[in-house]
């Protein structure tokens, strides 16, 4: 039996893991790409339509946010509308009044997900709570101790995300809170608690990275 080499060992590691990393970004690449051509693809037959022009600002609101799910803000939409239907010309103000109508009524489109506060935007949901299976590793990532060790907006968010999964059968209860807020602190910046989000939820949810 050869020599046990720890170092050579973690070697091994780190360089899987770089590999592991640059496959990521890879993907998310060539998923970027997809989604432009798509978008541009669709672009081109909404605007080749016959009354394409007769679609109303809060139609491209609503259209907006279907597409988004989850993580939707005023100025998301805004870019997307200018994207999609660019002689409509959206005005934040307008944007946001139609973002507001569409969480009233008996039956609203929208779910209000985090209420916003000074220079913080809201955010906005389609769908209520949702449902959704975790793998073995995420499952582990997701309940690994550290994840709650401290205080701060990611050790409370790991803490209401395992009291909502089922380890009997895999399953995690995600509420549109919950959604909005890890779309809101992964995009804050990159580091070790994005990582781990990422690991557990893009499998499931890509949309919200």
């Amino acid at each position: 039996m050869g020599k046990f080499d720890p170092n050579a060992i973690q070697a091994q590691i780190d360089n899987l893991s770089a590999e592991r990393d640059q496959i990521d970004q890879a993907i998310v690449a060539l998923q970027g790409a997809l989604r432009n051509m798509a978008g541009h693809k669709q672009r081109e037959l909404r605007l080749s339509e016959p009354g394409s022009e007769d679609v109303t600002l809060h139609d491209a609101v609503k259209q907006a946010c279907m597409n988004m799910v989850d993580g939707i803000t005023r100025q998301r939409v805004i870019n997307a509308i200018e994207g999609m239907y660019p002689f409509l010309k959206p005005k934040s103000p307008s944007v946001a009044a139609s973002l507001i109508n569409l969480t009233k009524g008996d039956q609203p489109m929208l779910t209000i997900a985090i209420e916003g506060t000074g220079r913080s935007p809201s955010y906005y949901s389609t769908e209520q709570e949702t449902i959704h299976h975790l793998s073995q590793d995420e499952a582990r990532d997701l309940l690994d101790e550290t994840t709650t060790h401290g205080t701060g907006g990611w050790q409370s968010l790991f803490s209401s995300l395992q009291k909502n999964f089922d380890k009997t059968n895999g399953a995690i209860k995600l509420t549109a809170q919950q959604r909005g807020r890890i779309y809101k602190y992964y995009r804050l910046g990159g580091g070790g608690w994005q990582d781990r989000v990422k690991r557990i939820f893009r499998r499931e949810l890509p949309r919200l990275f």
